[in-house]
């Protein structure tokens, strides 16, 4: 027969008082909330197991060098959903321990190591294991870039149409450029046109390494974004469609904290070609427009950010130290960003005069 609710061998060992539904992982002693687990009496036990675990994971795990980003986004995606661990025990009782939105209440998200605080060892441990086995990037939502939309051609249209969809999920574009004949007096190289589409290369590929979310990170986006980009990195110039886009495949693939695939490289070069092509054929310059306006205000945002290789404030929580990856981008200078954010700005008003020019290529993917 059951033991009863009120025997004492199933009340928890802490208090006396409720219900022992969890047992230590390292005294083996019955408790019934986290409170109870994280209270004086046991203290020593539960800091002791947190830093084995810690200590332990230190010696034998191979770090992610994006994984503080994608655990941001894997718990934003947590917090939305009931937490159904296998290791909770009787979790509609009304006692039982607070569930993960409660706890990560006035929490920041992107903070990772403040994330890690308010976790259960049984979550820490679900999560390390979800980043080992892969299956940690089916909890983000894979992003769908703004450039694969196209407007369907049709032979007869209304009069009054609603404004095109494109052009409200597309960045803003950036307007208050001066004219091309107010930059330059004299006609622009012709290598101009492969210059940019290197950077419209290294743009797609970042956007989709971030997953969409390059603008909440804007120092370490910009720099992975330049690495990719010969062009404003080294200077480089490019005769070719071709070659100017296979160059960003190369630092793709040769970065080792990178890592690209011949999957993201592929997918990257078709991202080109759908911005190339435009949203609809009297309008095709308007994505590279945009992406150009994007890649300009993500540089702007940079440059305001607070991070830069000289003053960036080393974390120093749990997590951070658990999962810092030392080969990880260096973030570019200041220095560097304002020079960028001026030969972007003279893309974008060579774009303007001439971007028929980029949209008429092909790479023959």
């Amino acid at each position: 027969m059951a033991e009863s609710i009120n025997s004492d061998s199933s009340l928890c060992k802490i208090c006396s008082k409720m219900k022992g539904k969890y047992v230590c992982p390292r005294c083996n002693i019955l408790y019934c909330s986290l409170p109870c687990y994280q209270s004086e009496v046991h203290v020593n036990c539960s800091e002791a197991f947190y830093q084995d675990c810690v200590m332990e994971d230190l010696k034998s795990q191979d770090t992610d060098p994006v994984a503080e980003r994608k655990m941001a986004e894997i718990f934003k995606r947590l917090q939305q959903t009931e937490d159904d661990d296998e290791n909770n025990l009787d979790s509609d009782d009304d006692d039982s321990m607070p569930d993960l939105h409660e706890r990560m209440r006035n929490v920041n998200l992107d903070d990772a190591d403040s994330v890690w605080e308010k976790l259960t060892p049984a979550e820490r441990q679900e999560f390390e294991e979800m980043l080992q086995s892969g299956d940690a990037s089916e909890l983000v939502a894979p992003w769908e870039p703004w450039w694969l939309y196209r407007k369907k051609k049709v032979l007869v249209e209304e009069m009054e149409t609603e404004y095109p969809d494109y052009r409200v999920n597309c960045p803003k574009i950036k307007n208050n450029v001066p004219s091309f004949h107010q930059i330059s007096k004299t006609a622009p190289s012709p290598c101009v046109k492969f210059n940019i589409l290197n950077l419209i290369g290294a743009y797609c590929y970042t956007s989709r390494f971030f997953n969409g979310e390059h603008h909440s990170m804007p120092a370490e986006a910009c720099s992975t974004f330049v690495s990719l980009s010969g062009n404003l990195s080294l200077n480089h110039t490019y005769d070719s469609a071709v070659i100017a886009v296979e160059a960003v495949a190369h630092e793709a693939v040769n970065c080792t904290w990178i890592s690209g695939s011949n999957e993201s490289v592929n997918c990257m070069k078709e991202d080109v070609q759908c911005i190339l092509t435009g949203p609809e054929d009297i309008n095709c310059t308007f994505y590279l427009l945009a992406a150009l306006s994007d890649m300009y205000q993500l540089m702007t945002e940079a440059k305001r950010s607070k991070c830069s290789d000289a003053d960036a404030v080393k974390k120093t929580g749990e997590f951070s130290k658990k999962f810092s990856d030392q080969s990880s981008v260096s973030l570019v200078q200041k220095d560097k960003l304002k020079l960028y954010t001026k030969k972007l700005e003279y893309y974008l008003s060579w774009s303007q005069a001439f971007g028929s020019e980029i949209c008429c290529l092909t790479l023959h993917i």
